[in-house]
């Protein structure tokens, strides 16, 4: 489930590390996740995105097919934003 977990990550809404824990039968899989989501983010969108990446990196990657994948939620957190300027920057 590692590769799935780091297929996860790649979505920069996608706050930690997420928790991947699944089943393999022959060379079809399905995955459950537990994910946190960086908030404003649209969760379901977050979501869906994640599952379709998941199942496509996944199959390129592995040669695995992952019939299903579902997502739980279970934390929002903010959005970093980036460090305020101090205007020393522009200074020579």
């Amino acid at each position: 489930m590692k590769i799935a977990e780091e297929v996860a990550r790649e979505d920069d809404q996608v706050a930690g590390r997420p928790h991947a824990s699944g089943s393999l039968s022959g060379s079809v899989a399905a995955v459950r996740f537990d994910l946190t989501v960086r908030y404003p983010a649209p969760v379901h969108g977050v979501a869906a995105h994640v599952r379709e990446h998941v199942r496509e990196r996944v199959r390129e990657l592995t040669g695995v097919s992952v019939e299903n994948v579902d997502i739980d939620v279970v934390g929002l957190v903010p959005a970093q934003r980036p460090a305020p300027r101090t205007g020393e920057e522009d200074r020579p």
